[in-house]
């Protein structure tokens, strides 16, 4: 959210970081400087380390931008919330025509935590590799290691952390728990696919959907959009599931393009 932290700056350079974040950057830029003193001591060739894995986290920063998305939504907010891209920290907002706007500053913090976790991420390659004593071990040992200690948890950072989402409060948070639920329980959506599911958006069934209602009942459906993430935070499709009047009973579910509004027709 706009706030008041960079009085000074342009508008438009910052839209979601605070003075919190403020610290926590001082705090990121510290600690980088650390690892990189570290790997300094550790080989010869640490500048190629350093600025290996920040072209790493550049990319990744970048990439986030179009992998994590969270549209224009009415989640716990009836006329309509600007959503964002990018992912851990937001970097850009999206309007409700689909334009987003990105702003430097964020952009830089969410380079500086990337960086800051693929310095870390190394730092205990480099002290596991040390452990198993890499040199001496054959080529079938080392591609196992890449596998179980590189590879295998960022695929798997999915189970761990959140995907970006609105934050659903009062009746939508109910409604958005009992869609997940019945996503990952009664459609069987979640497994070796799709390794967690994120909310988008949450709205009123639109009166054509509401033939296999009761006539008599005073409330509507609800609809609950839901975006894939498998392997890696990549993103794998969309799923519109339909709540009966109640929100706690499934209805339908179906498939969803990953571009284009969840709610236009299959």
């Amino acid at each position: 959210m706009p706030i008041d932290f960079w009085p000074s700056l342009p508008e438009g350079w910052v839209h979601f970081s605070n003075w919190k974040d403020g610290l926590f950057a001082i705090a990121n830029v510290l600690l980088v400087l650390l690892m990189i003193i570290w790997w300094r001591q550790q080989t010869r060739y640490w500048f190629r380390v350093v600025t290996a894995f920040l072209l790493c986290a550049v990319i990744l920063c970048i990439g986030s931008y179009y992998i994590f998305q969270v549209p224009f939504n009415h989640v716990s907010c009836p006329a309509g919330c600007p959503g964002w891209r990018g992912y851990p920290q937001p970097i850009a907002t999206m309007e409700a025509d689909g334009v987003s706007y990105m702003a430097p500053l964020d952009f830089g913090f969410n380079l500086l935590i990337l960086w800051l976790a693929f310095l870390g991420a190394s730092v205990v390659w480099r002290l596991l590799a040390i452990a198993i004593e890499w040199p001496t071990r054959p080529l079938r040992t080392k591609a196992l290691f890449l596998l179980l200690a590189c590879v295998l948890p960022w695929a798997l950072l999915p189970r761990i952390f959140n995907p970006p989402q609105p934050t659903p409060t009062n009746e939508d948070l109910r409604i958005a728990n009992n869609a997940l639920r019945a996503a990952e329980f009664t459609y069987g959506i979640t497994g070796f696919g799709v390794q967690r599911l994120a909310l988008e958006d949450i709205r009123d069934a639109p009166s054509a959907s509401q033939s296999t209602l009761q006539s008599g009942d005073a409330t509507v459906a609800k609809e609950v959009c839901l975006r894939g993430y498998t392997y890696f935070y990549l993103p794998w499709r969309r799923y519109r599931i339909t709540l009966d009047p109640t929100g706690v009973t499934p209805l339908q579910l179906e498939q969803v393009r990953l571009d284009g509004s969840c709610w236009e027709a299959s």
